[in-house]
């Protein structure tokens, strides 16, 4: 089923406190002349497999599947939108269209972007607190996974969060080489969240990989980020 575009009346529910259940954290790795990542539990056990398409005519930049492979199935999609240098992310398999959830990921800031999207959530700790809610991808130098301290050595960090209360929900930390990094989830908000956060995360790093790669004179088809 396909949602409207993101609103900007915001959230449908009040803001659910953050959730002190046990956070989630995924190794996720791009191995040099590989075009996908490999997303694996914190103890290294393989979760999911993050496809990378930049010349097939119709297919979603980004297809994460559940499994250790391309064969696996599709559990979220991103479509890069050149234009306006947001994404068109869908929750489920696209082939299906009675089981994907499409929502909007949009550029809101031009020098200092953040990115915004509105999904529906399961608060796990009490679910009268659940409903629509609207979140903000956000660079960031201060804050990593697990209380680390984020990587001076890369820009690629980010933290996700409630774009009403500010509390951060999720964070990625970039590894040094540019090859991957570490994402902790740090609420219980149901599964097609972790799976929004993961491919939206996954999104914003491949697009500044494939803008380093052009600005670098390596082509690799993608817009700024």
């Amino acid at each position: 089923m396909s949602s409207p575009d993101s609103s900007r009346a915001g959230s449908t529910a009040p803001a659910p406190a953050v959730d002190n259940g046990p956070s989630r954290v995924y190794n996720i790795t791009n191995r040099l002349f590989h075009r996908h990542y490999d997303i694996n539990s914190a103890d290294d056990q393989p979760l999911f497999y993050g496809e990378v398409s930049v010349f097939t005519l119709n297919k979603p930049d980004l297809t994460l599947h559940a499994g250790t492979s391309s064969q696996a199935p599709i559990v979220a999609v991103s479509k890069f939108r050149k234009s306006s240098g947001g994404y068109k992310i869908g929750i489920g398999n696209p082939d299906d269209v009675t089981a994907v959830q499409w929502e909007d990921m949009t550029k809101e800031l031009i020098h200092k972007p953040k990115y915004r999207f509105e999904m529906t959530v399961q608060c796990g700790s009490d679910q009268t607190q659940s409903g629509r809610r609207s979140f903000l991808w956000k660079r960031t130098r201060t804050v990593g996974v697990e209380d680390s301290a984020p990587s001076k050595w890369t820009a690629r960090n980010y933290k996700l969060v409630d774009e009403h209360t500010e509390h951060v929900l999720a964070v990625f930390s970039g590894a040094k080489l540019g090859r991957g990094g570490k994402l902790q989830i740090r609420v219980e908000y149901g599964e097609d969240f972790d799976r929004m956060v993961l491919v939206s995360c996954l999104s914003l790093y491949e697009k500044a990989k494939r803008k380093q790669k052009a600005s670098s004179g390596g082509g690799g088809g993608g817009g700024g980020c």
